[in-house]
Parts: C-alpha cells; sequence; structure tokens
C-alpha cells in the first residue's frame, strides 16, 4: 500500500510539472538597454504579479495557462506581451518605452490621499521591520562595482550623437576599472557591526584599498531616520513626519501568491519643502507593512555628484525582511574636466548579493571593536575558483575583458606603485622607496615665517613596522630663520595603539597657543587657521611621550618635556624691565586624553581611518610645570574642548564647539593663552576661532570659548544650476587675565572679561569644481569690544569646502 502511494504521488507530481508553465525573462530600457528593476508584471484571471530583480530578471510558475503579460513601470508606458502556447518562455526579452513628461504638484485633500495612511502603517512598523532592530544578524554580501565613462549628450545634436569617438569606442569593450569583495557582516546591538572584507579583486591591483568603495556607499538598511548616501544625508521619505515633507502617490497595486497586497507609492519632496530629501518609489508589502523594495535618487547634484540606490528585501524564515539585493548608481559630473575629456562624466555602478543570511545567532561581543570594517590579510590571495563559487553570476564578458585590460596597463604603467603612492599622499606623504616625505615639511606658510620650504625624511614599513625614524629641516623667508628637527618612533602594539615617540624640536611654535591631543581634519575650516599666526616664539625642546588606547574609545597620551622658549617680540618676564628676560626654561610632564563613544573605523592593510561617531568627542588636558631639572616655573594648566554635530531635518547640520583653559600658577605670557583669532583684512574662513579678533589682541589665564556654526546646506535656496549653501556663526568668548606685575612690554596686555561676540554669514558653494566649493563669508564684530568705526568690525571671508 505505501509502494502505491509512492508511486501515485510520484505520478501525480510528475502530472503537475507537466501542466505547470514556467516563465522566466528579462526587461531593460529600450533606449539605454539596461536592466529595470522591481518592474509589476501581472498575470492571471486573478490579477496575480510579481516584480523584477534588481537585474531586471523575473522568473513565474503557474499550474494555470498564462496567455498574457501585463507590464507597468513608474515612468514608462505600460506593455503586454503575449505568450504564444508551445514556444519555450525561459528567455523572454521585454523592452519598455521610457515616458517624457513633467511632473507638477497634485492637489489632494487632506486625509483622501490613500498613500499617506499606507506610510503611516509603514513608519509605526518602522522598528519591528528594520533589520538593525534585530538582537543581531550575521549575513555575507558579494559586492561587485564597476566604473566606466559616459558622454555627456545634453544639447548635442542627434545627428552628431551617431558618431562615436576612439575612447566610446574602447568602453563598448571594457570598463575603466571592475572590483569585487565578498564580505562577512555581523551585528549585535547596540548598533555594533563587525565587517570583514574576507575576499577582494581589482583590476590591476593587487592591494584592496579600492575594495572599501564598493560596501560603504549607501546604507545597509532604509529604516533610519536619515538615509546616508556617500556620507550625505538624506531625510528619509519613511521618517517620522514624512508626510508633511514628501508628496506620496499610490501608482499601482499588485497581489503575490502568498495573498499579500504590494502597494507602489512614488514620492518626491513637497513644492516649497526644501530639504535634503530623495525621490523615486516604495513597494510597500501588506504583510507588517515592510519595504519590498526601493527606488531612491538624490534631487539633484551636490558637489558635482549624483547619486541613485535601489534595494530588495525578502521575507526571511516568515520572520523577519532582510535586503537581498542592493545597487548603487553615482555619476560624478565634470570630475575629468581638468583631463581633457569634460563631454564624459565618471560612472560607477556597484551591485550587492546578500546571503547567508541567519537570525538572532549567539555572537561573540568580544569580536565587536572600535575596528567595524578590516580587510583580511589574505583578502587579494584568494583562487579563480573562490570566485566562481561566490559570484551570484558569472562575470560577463566586457568583465571579463576588464580584467585582462587593465591587468596589462597596470603593470605597463606600475599602477600598483602609484597607488601606494596615492594613499600615503592621503596621509600626508609622499613615498621615496623606504622614505616618507612629509609634505608639510616640503612647503608651509604663516604670516609670521612667510612661506616655509624645506624638507623631512621618516622611513617606512619598508625598512620595519616596528619602528620610525626620520628628521627635517625648513627655512622660512620673511623671519629668515632656519628650523630643524627629529623623532623616534616605537610602535609597541598594533590593538591597542601604543606608540614611544622621541623627539627633539628646534622650531618656532604659536605665542600662547593651546593643542589637544587630536590629528588635523582636512575636511574641515579649522585648519586654516594656521596660515594667519602672526605672533610666534622660538623654541627648543626635548620630549618623550607614551600614547596608547586605554579603554575602548579613550586615548590617552603621557608626556615629558624640556623647552627652552625665547619670545621674538619685546616681552620680557621679571619684577622689572632692567631684571627681565625673554628667554624661559620649562619643565613639563603632562596626561592628554581623547574620548569618543561609539568611534568606528575602518582598517586597510596599511592604515585605519576613522568613521566618526554620533556622539560628542571629549578632549582634556592636565599639564604641570615643575622647577626640577633647571625649569623655572611651577604651575598646572587645566584645557577641555568638546565638539559635537547635531542633524536636524528641515534645519539641517549644527556644529558646536566648547573650549576652556586654566592656569594655577605665574607664567610669562608664552605659556598663557591667546584669544584665538583669526582676522585678516580677506581671509580664509577658519572653523572654531573669532573670524574678527586680531591675532594677538587678547591673553588670559582663564578663559571659554563657544563656537556655533550652523549649515542650512541647500534648504534655503536651491536651483538646477546654482545651489549655493547658507552657513550662520555665532561665537562667542570670555576671558579674565590674573593680576602679574612680572610683565614687561610697551603692548597693551589685555583680556575679554566682558565677553567678546562676533556673527557671520557664509555663502558657500557658489563655485565648485569637483569636489571643491567656493564661497564668501562675512562676518561681524559687536557688543563691549566692538571698534568705533564701524568698517573696522567687518571682516570678509573665503571659503573652501570638501565635497567629498
Amino acid at each position: 500500500m505505501c509502494r502505491k502511494l509512492l508511486l501515485f504521488s510520484i505520478l501525480l507530481f510528475i502530472s503537475a510539472s507537466l501542466k505547470s508553465q514556467n516563465i522566466k525573462g528579462k526587461i531593460i530600457d529600450s533606449e539605454t538597454k539596461k536592466p529595470l528593476p522591481f518592474v509589476n508584471i501581472i498575470y492571471g484571471k486573478s490579477n496575480l504579479g510579481t516584480t523584477t530583480n534588481i537585474d531586471g530578471n523575473f522568473s513565474i510558475t503557474s499550474t494555470k495557462p498564462i496567455h498574457e503579460l501585463y507590464i507597468s513601470y513608474l515612468g514608462y508606458h505600460p506593455d503586454t506581451v503575449l505568450l504564444k502556447q508551445g514556444n519555450l518562455l525561459d528567455n523572454i526579452f521585454i523592452k519598455l518605452h521610457p515616458k517624457t513628461f513633467n511632473l507638477e504638484e497634485i492637489v489632494i485633500l487632506p486625509g483622501k490621499n490613500p498613500a499617506n495612511r499606507i506610510i503611516n502603517l509603514v513608519i509605526e512598523n518602522r522598528d519591528l521591520n528594520n533589520p538593525e532592530k534585530m538582537s543581531s544578524f550575521s549575513c555575507t554580501l558579494y559586492n561587485k562595482m564597476i566604473f566606466t565613462l559616459g558622454k555627456d549628450t545634453t544639447n548635442i545634436p542627434d545627428s552628431v550623437k551617431q558618431k562615436k569617438s576612439r575612447l566610446e569606442r574602447n568602453l563598448e569593450n571594457h570598463h575603466l576599472l571592475i572590483l569585487e569583495t565578498v564580505n562577512e557582516k555581523e551585528f549585535i546591538q547596540p548598533d555594533k557591526y563587525n565587517e570583514k572584507i574576507v575576499a577582494s579583486k581589482v583590476s590591476g591591483f593587487s592591494d584592496p584599498i579600492f575594495s572599501l568603495i564598493a560596501s560603504q556607499v549607501q546604507s545597509f538598511s532604509f529604516y533610519n531616520e536619515y538615509f546616508e548616501i556617500l556620507d550625505k544625508m538624506y531625510v528619509n521619505p519613511i521618517s517620522k513626519g514624512s508626510t508633511n515633507r514628501y508628496l506620496f502617490l499610490l501608482e499601482d497595486t499588485l497581489y503575490n501568491e502568498k495573498n499579500d497586497t504590494i502597494f507602489i507609492i512614488s514620492y518626491r519632496p513637497r513644492k516649497g519643502k526644501n530639504f535634503d530629501g530623495l525621490k523615486g518609489f516604495l513597494h510597500i508589502n501588506t504583510n507588517k507593512y515592510a519595504i519590498q523594495s526601493v527606488v531612491a535618487e538624490a534631487l539633484e547634484k551636490d558637489q558635482g555628484i549624483v547619486v541613485g540606490i535601489q534595494q530588495n528585501y525578502e521575507y526571511i524564515e516568515n520572520k523577519q525582511w532582510f535586503p537581498k539585493e542592493l545597487i548603487t548608481n553615482i555619476v560624478f559630473v565634470d570630475a575629468l574636466a581638468s583631463s581633457g575629456v569634460d563631454d564624459y562624466n565618471m560612472i560607477a555602478k556597484g551591485k550587492s548579493y546578500v546571503s547567508n543570511i541567519n537570525l538572532n545567532p549567539q555572537l561573540n561581543k568580544k569580536d565587536f571593536n572600535r575596528v567595524e570594517i578590516k580587510v583580511l590579510e589574505d583578502a587579494n590571495k584568494k583562487t579563480d575558483e573562490y570566485w566562481q563559487n561566490h559570484r551570484t553570476q558569472p562575470l560577463l564578458e566586457i568583465e571579463i575583458e576588464t580584467y585582462r585590460v587593465i591587468d596589462s596597463i597596470s603593470k605597463a604603467e606600475k599602477l600598483e606603485k602609484k597607488l601606494s603612492g596615492l594613499e600615503a599622499f592621503m596621509n600626508g606623504n609622499i613615498p621615496v622607496k623606504c622614505f616618507n616625505l612629509p609634505l608639510n615639511r616640503l612647503m608651509d606658510y604663516n604670516s609670521y615665517e612667510g612661506y616655509r620650504l624645506g624638507l623631512g625624511l621618516m622611513t617606512n614599513n619598508k625598512i620595519s613596522k616596528y619602528f620610525s625614524v626620520g628628521g627635517y629641516f625648513g627655512y622660512g623667508f620673511k623671519d629668515k630663520a632656519w628650523k630643524y628637527g627629529g623623532d623616534l618612533i616605537l610602535n609597541l602594539h598594533k590593538n591597542t595603539e601604543s606608540k614611544i615617540h622621541f623627539s627633539y624640536t628646534n622650531d618656532v611654535i604659536e605665542k600662547s597657543g593651546y593643542s589637544f591631543f587630536e590629528t588635523p581634519d582636512f575636511t574641515t575650516t579649522e585648519i586654516y587657521r594656521k596660515y594667519m599666526i602672526e605672533n610666534m616664539d622660538l623654541i627648543e625642546r626635548y620630549q618623550v611621550s607614551f600614547s596608547f588606547l586605554s579603554l575602548q574609545y579613550l586615548k590617552t597620551k603621557i608626556f615629558y618635556n624640556q623647552s627652552y622658549i625665547t619670545a621674538t617680540d619685546d616681552y620680557t618676564y621679571g619684577p622689572s624691565l632692567v631684571n627681565s628676560t625673554n628667554e624661559f626654561i620649562f619643565n613639563e610632564i603632562g596626561v592628554q586624553f581623547r574620548y569618543a563613544y561609539n568611534e568606528k573605523f575602518l582598517e586597510t592593510l596599511k592604515a585605519k581611518y576613522t568613521l566618526g561617531t554620533d556622539y560628542p568627542i571629549f578632549y582634556a588636558n592636565i599639564i604641570k610645570g615643575t622647577n626640577l631639572l633647571d625649569g623655572e616655573f611651577e604651575y598646572i594648566k587645566y584645557e577641555a574642548k568638546v565638539t559635537k554635530t547635531f542633524k536636524t531635518k528641515s534645519l539641517g547640520k549644527t556644529r558646536l564647539a566648547i573650549v576652556g583653559g586654566l592656569i594655577d600658577g605665574e607664567v610669562p605670557i608664552s605659556k598663557m593663552y591667546n584669544g584665538h583669532g583669526s582676522y585678516q583684512s580677506f581671509s580664509i574662513e577658519a572653523e572654531n576661532s573669532f573670524g574678527t579678533m586680531r591675532m594677538g589682541e587678547f591673553y588670559s589665564d582663564k578663559f571659554l570659548s563657544i563656537f556655533f556654526k550652523h549649515d542650512f546646506g541647500n534648504l534655503l535656496f536651491s536651483s538646477e544650476k546654482f545651489s549655493p549653501k547658507f552657513a550662520i556663526v555665532n561665537n562667542f568668548g570670555i576671558g579674565k587675565l590674573s593680576q602679574n606685575l612680572n610683565h614687561q612690554t610697551t603692548q597693551t596686555i589685555r583680556s575679554f572679561e566682558k565677553g567678546y561676540y562676533e556673527c557671520g554669514l557664509l555663502i558657500n558653494n557658489i563655485l565648485n569644481q569637483s569636489f571643491l566649493g567656493y564661497g564668501f563669508g562675512l562676518f561681524y564684530r559687536y557688543g563691549p569690544y566692538a571698534f568705533t568705526k564701524t568698517a573696522d568690525n567687518f571682516s570678509y571671508k573665503l571659503s573652501l569646502t570638501i565635497g567629498l
């Protein structure tokens, strides 16, 4: 009986299989030939539906005959495809024709828009469907990204468009670059990632630094308040209150074989609502009112970049919606203008496929640290068999040819060596064999030295990764003086970043300046202040320091130094003008701290780069001056700084910095605090400084400064051809100078105990080229220290911003 039942079951299965209909195909744009993702396909009398995946492919299995497919897609003319029974239906090729239209604002009475009701349900269920709200997950990603050129055919007659240049003909056979990675991603609460790039393959290069690009362009989940693309934050169309900012339209409705309803909803910012928004469409599944797929595109180019993304989600184990496929498209407009190919734009196209998804696995918390993304040492040594097993689809002929051509070009032009040099250059060095030449030692400028030329050498990893030794010299053409110094750095432990640093310096230093345990951030304007420094002292210093990671987010540096400082102006220190000197000996022992909670890093085989943190960053210095070993002054300095960036949906980005210092003891002016001004009649805007305060105008032994800057971005004004970015600045400072009769100078030494006030307006990005933006700023000084002559209270600034 059992055998008969089994045989009957097999026959029934075969019979059903013979009767079932399998349809497979691909849908593309009729003009660009590009595959169209998430196209709506309706079939059968019950109006069942499916959608294409991110590659434009679809598959339908039905036990009932299907005679036609109704195809619809936002922005394209609908199409009906008739199926001839008996023909092979496993390779249908469908072309959709784009519409030419201009969307106008549609007036919908309040409460009458059905799309808003659906979107509000999506927002209510956002945490339920967000994979980053789970306790943990793990998955594997296969990423592929290609770089190519696309010709800008705007304003070119159709007759000319048919003529292809030699460059275009070459790019029909291969791309400029192709890169592939396999990433193992793990996540645990709260907001901790451990991602390893276990395999990396880049045309023309063995160094896997390029592999970081493929997985770092867009956010992994579309459920957060902001969606990040290329480090720019956009207001998410499913964030709280989004129905007041975005116009949502219900475009279509589908039904799948699981009895779920899928709503296709388009969205774009409402007219009159100026914010960093997106446009596109969503597929919303009534199963938990989750995103099934999303297409999003930035409204306009930002700093010469146009970006767009697509994501496809799948319901895993009947428990959780999870990203399965991701697409990134980036157009770098005019990025090659300086290369003589200004008719072309650089284009990057990336795809990510997610597999091996594990929901709520038991993960070891010890595996999660500050390094969020790490390239493994053997990532670039995987075999061809490994790649064949991990690719979602075989490489196309043009991709295979890209590897062949670019590999041969790289070998002939020694591109690998040049890339290594570029990476060192980005870190502030020029590599020359076993030495690095620090860029800031070759040429520099400040108002005291004028132009400064010199040379510096530091050994690199080609000699040893355990130590680095070197020195520098330089000559200032304004002060007509030579400077020189040397360094020995011992790298004790990589994971704890433990280093011992011996240094000798015979140079100049800002009079009454302060510094913290931080590295210069070249993406901010704060670094420009050094060019305006006018008051400097000569310094000869011997120092030894030990820096290390004392806690997960706390970096510590302990140091001892002996400094011989000589004032370069008429300042002297002593009980009287006759019995005073301009030369001082300081012996200091101190400790510096930097605490950045939840700061994340990515780590390549050669360096570590910060990804920042959403929390405040705290800095602190405690410095003890002692009269031991010939030291002439006893004092304690307490210094602190906190910085924080706030992001708001409709107002832009606010940056706040609070800095303070206190000296317990009497010291010469060289060890006090200047007002931290950055005034020149016309100069570059320098963040976290007083743009209207003259250099050396104020001094104090106790001070507090607050620097406030709010960047509206494009929120106040934006058009297709002109998109300036507005920012306002408001700074406040207060300082006190204790009575000390030892200060001897013909100049007036005063503090700003009544409070110093200034405000400013910046119009950034008036002009932009590639990633650089140029603008103009106006600052105004007011309050107790305002000048009698109104014109003297103004300061005019050139603003320079880096977009990427």
